[in-house]
C-alpha cells in the first residue's frame, strides 16, 4: 500500500477542480474525456490533476478494452482511503484510517462480530438471495455507522469539556502564583 503525506493529501484536497473530480468517482469510475467533457475543463489540466492525485494515492486506475477505438483508462478512488480531520479549539488531529478487521473492535462490538458472521454465511448464498441479504446487512451497517458517528461526537464533545477545564484550572493555578508568590 502507497504511503500519503497529509501535508500532500490536504493539498490534494484543497483543489476545487481535484475536489469536482473526487466527487465524480465517488459515484462511478471514469475516463479522461468524460471528466474533460462533465467538467467542461481542458483534458490535459484533467490528466495533470489525475496524475497528482493518482501519485498521492488517492486514486487506482485500470484499462478497459472497447470494441472501436484506444483501450480507456479509468481512474477510481483507492479503496483503502479514509481520512479523518477533526477541528475544534485547541486541538486538530487529521487520521488516515486503514479499512481491516480488528478483532479487538468485534469484541467490544458484538453486533459488529454478528454482522461479520452474517456477511461471510451470506457469501455462501446463491446469487440472487445473496444480493438481497448483502442489501440488507449493508441497512444495518449504515445505521450501526450512525450509531458509531454520534457516540464519536459525544466523546469528542466530553473531550472538550475536559480540555477546558483543564485550560482553566492551570491558568487559575498559574494566576495565584503570580498573585501569591
Amino acid at each position: 500500500m502507497r504511503q500519503m503525506k497529509l501535508e500532500l493529501l490536504l493539498n490534494m484536497l484543497g483543489n476545487e477542480t481535484r475536489r469536482e473530480i473526487l466527487q465524480l468517482l465517488s459515484e462511478r469510475p471514469c475516463y479522461i474525456s468524460e471528466l474533460s467533457q462533465t467538467l467542461k475543463i481542458g483534458q490535459k489540466a484533467i490528466i495533470e490533476h489525475l496524475e497528482l492525485m493518482r501519485q498521492a494515492g488517492i486514486l487506482d486506475t485500470r484499462v478497459e478494452r472497447i470494441e472501436k477505438g484506444r483501450p480507456r483508462k479509468y481512474y477510481t478512488i483507492a479503496e483503502d482511503v479514509i481520512i479523518e480531520v477533526r477541528i475544534s479549539p485547541h486541538h486538530f488531529r487529521i487520521e488516515r484510517l486503514l479499512p481491516g478487521i480488528n478483532r479487538q473492535v468485534l469484541e467490544a462490538f458484538p453486533n459488529l462480530a454478528s454482522l461479520l458472521v452474517r456477511i461471510e454465511e451470506a457469501m455462501e448464498i446463491s446469487s440472487g438471495a445473496r444480493v438481497e441479504e448483502l442489501r440488507k446487512i449493508h441497512s444495518e451497517l449504515m445505521k450501526e455507522h450512525e450509531k458509531l458517528n454520534e457516540a464519536k461526537r459525544v466523546i469528542e464533545y466530553l473531550q472538550r469539556r475536559i480540555r477546558e477545564e483543564i485550560r482553566k484550572e492551570v491558568a487559575a493555578e498559574e494566576l495565584r502564583q503570580l498573585l501569591y508568590p
